[in-house]
């Protein structure tokens, strides 16, 4: 059973990693694009403290920090209810423009986990979405491995072909 500090950092965690609901798909990528590059490594810092030192107080206290300094993008307004609830996000339609993503993106993000590190080079507009495996990588495939695309959906589209050892279908 996790103390109460575990608890707050595993609900803050939770609340900085979760998109506000209602976005366009382009807002979306924007914000999973921002949260990415601002919020994540903040996030990885705190987990790392709160592994390390034990200190999960100071932990939560740094994810709280991550979502001061690096608020949502504009446009990215999460949309409250008259009851102070957030209203439920509906289901999101890949952009115009590109595939289905071969497995939904609810199943895909866990069985990626520990599999590959997802992260971006660049800056707007000029930015690459990559995949590297993971420091330490003992499974099947090429330790070294990259994955690059010009965008999050399609690099997760990419991801998700190869997971299920498919070629993705010519664009």
């Amino acid at each position: 059973m996790h103390d109460i500090y575990s608890r707050d950092l595993l609900t803050v965690i939770d609340e900085a990693l979760q998109p506000p609901a209602h976005l366009t798909p382009t807002q979306l990528s924007e914000w999973h694009s921002h949260t990415l590059r601002n919020r994540l490594p903040l996030i990885r810092e705190a987990l790392r403290i709160a592994h390390e030192e034990a200190d999960a107080e100071l932990a939560t206290e740094l994810v709280d920090q991550a979502m001061f300094k690096h608020p949502n993008p504009p446009g990215a307004i999460r949309v409250v209810g008259g009851d102070g609830a957030s209203l439920p996000t509906p289901a999101q339609q890949p952009p115009p423009g590109e595939g289905e993503l071969p497995i939904p993106e609810h199943i895909l993000c866990p069985l990626l986990y520990l599999n590959w590190n997802l992260t971006i080079e660049g800056r707007p507009p000029h930015e690459t979405f990559v995949a590297r495996r993971p420091f330490g990588w003992t499974g099947e495939g090429d330790r070294w491995e990259r994955v690059t695309a010009t965008s999050r959906h399609e690099l997760l589209r990419l991801l998700g072909y190869r997971l299920l050892g498919t070629n993705p279908p010519a664009a």
